[in-house]
């Protein structure tokens, strides 16, 4: 009871602290922050959008405003007739995917107990250590995380866009997760809508309802692909009809695939680009943007057994490699990765990683303000903590993918590797 009362208690610092900040009115200079802030999730530049509609010019005209039409009219909506500040409408989105990510630990908990006991018989003998037990206050130590998790704390107060996108793909997990595979093709259109990257999460959604309805891949498919076009369909010719052209595919859509502009971001594009030849620009774009989607049907292959942690791991690589990542692209796979947490002890480079995200914390910004407002250091220098950053990103999903294979090779052949030669033996997973 103490323990639980300890979470809660850290939950609700984090709903204080959100409030604090919001009130002490560092809303603005968070805004502008670039580890918050993007050319596609500036709050600024929704105020240009809703400002230049108010003028009755179109807010794709230029070259300033890169956001869904749709959004752009819900902050229209909320701007005239909310009683309320707008930073509060965030604090709600970041309660409820709290709240979501509760129930995504109490059902997804039981669906790996009901796995493992299915697969008992077929687990090797002495392997009881690593098998899962109930974690009842596993629902309550996700929403302390999160609460606490500086990248969801700074993506709130910030007012980034991306809390959206986080809200439409933990929604869309936590309905497959329920078996509504509609609701949940429905929430990953919206998000795909919103930043394009998440279409790839199409194939853990398939995977996971084959999984939970025990129909075949083909059913499954339909289920989730057919509402997802359905909606990702009807949210385009709602903005059409509300822009009145399609000119936003180009400012939204081609603004993420060509990667125009090079604002620096805690990404790995901006400054790559910033250096490229103009005559293959080209050509390397399309390599980045390839590579974004490239691990998509390898993973899914290898991970098919594990559709649940193959959404967390394509999290991850978005976070890693799209064109204009923010810390709140890495808030919400580390807060599914506790769901693993029975993994954890085969992790080799967990502190490794810690360190490295440390060390990108703490220099990023130092090189920042070197760089801008010093004069006294060059791109290099802030380019370096982006690089640790994505690098510290890279090892832990190394790491925890290595752990769950590991573990899984551990509940089939045992914990003992026997000697070869009088040597000990060496452990190949297949």
């Amino acid at each position: 009871m103490a323990t639980f009362r300890t979470y809660a208690t850290c939950a609700a610092l984090g709903l204080l602290l959100r409030v604090l900040a919001i009130e002490l009115d560092v809303v603005q200079w968070l805004g502008n922050r670039i580890e918050v802030s993007t050319p596609l999730t500036n709050w600024n530049r929704r105020k240009e959008a809703l400002a230049l509609i108010e003028q009755k010019v179109s807010p794709y005209d230029g070259d300033t405003v890169h956001e869904t039409p749709l959004v752009i009219l819900l902050f229209q909506a909320f701007s005239n007739y909310a009683p309320f500040s707008t930073a509060y409408l965030f604090l709600l989105i970041d309660f409820a995917i709290a709240m979501a990510l509760v129930e995504i630990a109490k059902i997804h908990q039981k669906i790996l107990l009901e796995t493992q006991k299915l697969e008992a018989p077929f687990y090797a003998k002495g392997v009881d250590r690593i098998l899962i037990s109930q974690d009842e206050l596993l629902p309550i130590k996700l929403a302390a995380l999160y609460a606490l998790s500086p990248c969801a704390l700074l993506t709130c107060v910030g007012q980034s866009g991306s809390l959206f996108n986080s809200a439409s793909i933990v929604f869309a997990f936590l309905f497959i997760l329920k078996g509504k595979s509609g609701f949940a093709a429905g929430f990953l259109a919206l998000a795909t809508y919103l930043s394009l990257y998440p279409v790839m999460l199409i194939l853990p959604l398939i995977l996971i309802d084959y999984q939970i309805m025990k129909c075949s891949y083909v059913k499954s498919a339909i289920r989730v692909i057919l509402p997802f076009i359905v909606v990702f369909s009807f949210l385009n010719f709602t903005s059409y009809y509300i822009s009145g052209s399609w000119d936003y595919v180009q400012s939204v859509y081609g603004f993420i695939l060509a990667v125009t502009d090079l604002t620096p971001n805690v990404g790995l594009f901006w400054y790559f680009f910033m250096e490229m030849f103009d005559h293959f620009y080209s050509f390397f774009v399309w390599v980045f943007q390839i590579n974004v989607f490239l691990y998509t049907m390898p993973l899914a292959i290898r991970l098919r057994k594990h559709p649940g942690f193959l959404f967390y791991t394509l999290c991850s690589v978005m976070s890693i490699f799209k064109s204009y990542p923010t810390v709140g692209d890495l808030a919400l796979p580390l807060a599914l990765l506790p769901l693993w947490s029975h993994t954890f002890k085969y992790m080799r480079y967990s502190f490794l990683a810690g360190s490295m995200f440390l060390v990108a914390v703490v220099i990023g910004p130092i090189f920042w303000h070197m760089w801008i407002y010093a004069g006294n250091a060059n791109a290099n220098f802030f380019f370096a903590s982006t690089v640790v950053y994505s690098l510290a990103q890279i090892l832990l999903v190394n790491d925890t993918v290595f752990a769950l294979l590991r573990r899984d090779y551990d509940l089939r052949e045992g914990l003992d590797i026997p000697e070869v030669d009088g040597r000990p033996g060496l452990v190949k997973m297949t």
